[in-house]
């Protein structure tokens, strides 16, 4: 029957013989393990110990050898519950759903948007400023500032005076430009139109006309409150708003929308009209409309400056003649624009506002657009640099070149102020006086003079700290002996220097040659140094003279003007 029913299978069948028996039993299950096993040389693991409670045993030693690890120290609660953090429960106090079937959020920001915190609107998002900020000095200030400089012949720290601008931002001059676009990039899309009265800067020619109406009309115009008869006729209802609680008028009447526009431009500058109009209430109590009628006896009226017999008129009537008379001559469209750090951080355009105040931040932080600017006006000047204590110590800009003075042929009088400043660095005028003079005044007053002219010719370098020192190619710098530490004060601006009296020509150093300099003004800002010393041609030619002749007033000269364009061109580069 094999052989029969072997010969009745259809050709082509899959022989399964050779896979063997379908027993999935593992094989330690099997019965005894073969040797080959992995499991054959097992001898099962020890008992563990017996349950405190039926649960794991608590103890605070090392992991013990059967990789259980020890528990927690804190004790368990009676019911067997582990200690829960303060929030809600899930099965407790559990806050109520929303009607929508969600629980209430937290107000944190979500992870999708940009929500603040707490609740409240979503914040606007502002683009940043697609422009390059460069702060610089303003040209009236230093040239103010360099005047200061040459008349003290002391030397101020480059860093402070930059400084010193950022703290006064009506003296920073913000130019903004639009970026470089790289290669392959549009170029910036940026149109500036400002005001050249005030310098604001709007990118809408809309915008920088309503600022001009709102700012400058009064500079051409006179407001006058003249009495006039209350309104007639029949009103139902009059305005009210409801931010100041003032009476409008009837919506009806002549000069309602000038009035609502009135409101906005003198109390809610920000608010949009439509705003605005929504918060008006209309009252129909006849008591209301009478107490404005009788309020409504005076009107402004506006009347051109310099033209008494110019006629007076509303305020919508001057408007448009401001509007197409002298509107256009304070508009301007330029391609960059220079405004000062106080007018730039009140303006009303957020990113121009963002883009200002990031620039001042950086610059305050390291003052380098500043730093550079000063230098080039400096040394369009013809001003001096050096570097204090070393190659990278403090730079100071001074109107002298410190320069070494040959004493092997100057008088005693010099020699011993330049010997005293060499053995004692960083002293003050009133330890060399002191030291040298004593009590004597009139010494005093001789070495002073002398003092003064080797300031002017960089011989003593002179800080504005009131430290002197020995010229030097790294003049030393510190605090001066006997004075408390203090921030080095740049020269301000707006100070102008004092006349004083000059000397009489006194002797000088047998090596220098026979010119004069010019007399100088003695300023606040070093009260103690003099004015100079005028070497003459026959003190130069002869012996240098034992001491030198007492001091004697003579006229001043005409302090040196800076023009504004010269600084401005130095700045520009």
């Amino acid at each position: 029957m094999a052989d029969e029913n072997k010969e009745q299978e259809p050709e082509g069948a899959l022989d399964l013989s050779g896979l063997g028996s379908f027993d999935f039993t593992p094989d330690w299950a099997k019965g005894k393990p073969d040797d080959k096993s992995r499991y054959a040389h097992f001898e099962g693991r020890e008992e563990r110990a017996p349950r405190r409670d039926g649960d794991r045993p608590r103890f605070n030693g090392p992991r013990r050898d059967d990789g259980d690890r020890p528990r927690f120290k804190g004790p368990r609660r009676e019911e067997g519950d582990r200690p829960r953090f303060n929030g809600p429960r899930r099965d407790g106090d559990r806050p109520p759903r929303r009607e929508d079937g969600d629980r209430p959020r937290f107000n944190g920001p979500r992870r999708d948007g940009d929500r603040p915190r707490f609740g409240g609107p979503r914040r606007e998002f502002i683009a940043p400023l697609d422009a390059d900020v460069r702060i610089l000095p303003a040209p009236k200030d230093i040239g103010t500032i360099i005047n200061k400089i040459k008349a003290t012949h002391l030397a101020y720290p480059l860093k402070q005076l930059a400084y010193f601008f950022l703290d006064h931002p009506e003296a920073c001059i913000l130019r903004i430009s639009p970026k470089k676009p790289n290669a392959g990039e549009a170029p910036a899309d940026l149109h500036f139109h400002q005001c050249k009265a005030c310098g604001v800067v709007t990118f809408s020619e809309e915008e920088l006309l309503a600022h001009v109406l709102a700012a400058h009309i009064t500079d051409y115009y006179v407001a006058e409150e003249v009495t006039c008869d209350p309104p007639k006729g029949a009103f139902t209802c009059v305005a009210k708003c409801g931010l100041t609680g003032e009476l409008l008028g009837p919506p009806n009447l002549h000069g309602y929308d000038a009035r609502i526009r009135e409101m906005l431009r003198t109390h809610f500058p920000d608010m949009s009209e439509q705003a605005y109009r929504a918060r008006i209430e209309m009252v129909r109590d006849s008591d209301v409309i009478e107490q404005w009628r009788a309020s409504a006896t005076k009107k402004t009226v506006y009347k051109k400056k310099g033209e008494p017999d110019a006629p007076a008129v509303e305020r919508e009537v001057a408007e448009r003649e401001f509007r197409s008379m002298i509107a256009p001559s304070l508009l301007t469209a330029p391609k960059s624009v220079d405004m000062t750090a106080d007018v730039a951080l009140k303006t009303s355009s957020k990113p121009l506002l963002y883009a200002c105040r990031d620039a001042l931040q950086r610059e305050k932080r390291f003052p380098a657009s500043l730093f550079y600017a000063l230098r080039g006006a400096f040394h369009h000047r013809k001003l001096a640099f050096f570097r204090a204590n070393d190659p990278r110590g403090p730079e100071f800009v001074s109107a002298a070149v410190p320069t070494k003075l040959d004493t092997s042929h100057a008088i005693a009088e010099l020699t011993a102020i330049v010997n005293y400043v060499e053995s004692n660095p960083c002293s003050t005028q009133a330890a060399l006086l002191t030291a040298l003079a004593g009590d004597d005044k009139t010494k005093a007053a001789e070495i002073r003079a002398h003092l003064t002219w080797l300031i002017e010719k960089g011989y003593v370098v002179a800080y504005a700290n009131g430290a002197l020192t020995a010229p030097a190619e790294h003049p030393l710098y510190r605090q001066p002996k006997g004075t408390t530490p203090a921030k080095d004060a740049a020269p301000a601006p707006t100070a102008e220097p004092a006349p004083a009296p000059t000397t009489e020509p006194a002797a000088a150093p047998a090596a220098e040659p026979a010119v004069a300099p010019a007399p100088q003004n003695d300023v606040a800002d070093a009260p103690e140094v003099g004015v100079a010393d005028v070497p003459s041609a026959n003190d130069a030619a002869g012996d240098p003279p034992a001491a030198a002749p007492a001091p004697a007033p003579i006229a001043e000269e005409p302090k040196e003007e800076v023009k504004q364009d010269e600084t401005a061109a130095q700045l520009a580069e």
